[in-house]
């Protein structure tokens, strides 16, 4: 079921890049104004979800940034898994409709924009062998994307507790966030990654 639905997303842009517009002007000024609404509301949701500002991070460099993670295939992996999870996709009478917005995926990158590529290449050393588990076995665990408490990633074995969480969120009450994450034995211990 997977693949199918890689292949029908893969058909689906590759068909929207190569298909001509019909209305030409008015149809790019729909998409502008749609893509800020649709970037607007998903800092908003981010902000909501992780109590994370995230406004004003931008993301047209990301791949030159952080190349290390987008040419990573366990980061790709991880990706596409939100990206597939977070959909709302119906397939009918051979045509494909559904919300394309990757939330999770959009914002682990705002999160790991925040925190700066030496934040995040010794955050990712940390949490690549976690997701690296994931990818491998999938049945056996839950990764988990972007929530509350500055959460920017998290595994968890099928059924159990956490196995490891990536956090940017402040250790004590009104200090700025700091990047650390969680493991067993004690998930309350907060451990600070310094860069």
């Amino acid at each position: 079921m997977k693949k199918f639905v890689t292949i029908v997303l893969t058909f689906v842009m590759l068909f929207s890049i190569l298909s001509p517009t019909i209305s030409g002007a008015e149809t790019s000024e729909v998409i502008v104004d749609e893509g800020l609404v649709l970037e607007d509301t998903v800092v908003e949701e981010i902000t909501e979800t992780t109590g994370i500002d995230v406004t004003g991070q931008d993301l047209t460099t990301y791949e030159e940034d952080f190349d290390f993670l987008v040419n990573d295939p366990i980061f790709m992996e991880m990706e596409e898994h939100f990206i597939l999870t977070d959909q709302d996709v119906s397939i009918e009478d051979n045509s494909v409709s559904g919300q394309w917005i990757p939330v999770a995926a959009a914002a682990i990158r705002l999160l790991t924009s925040k925190v700066g590529k030496k934040g995040m290449e010794k955050g990712w050393a940390l949490a690549r062998p976690y997701v690296k588990k994931f990818v491998d076995a999938p049945s056996k665990y839950d990764l988990d994307g972007p929530g509350s408490g500055g959460r920017i990633i998290q595994l968890r074995k099928k059924g159990s507790t956490t196995l490891f969480r990536l956090d940017y969120a402040p250790i004590k009450h009104g200090r700025d966030p700091v990047l650390h994450y969680h493991v067993p034995p004690n998930l309350k211990d907060h451990h600070v990654i310094k860069f």
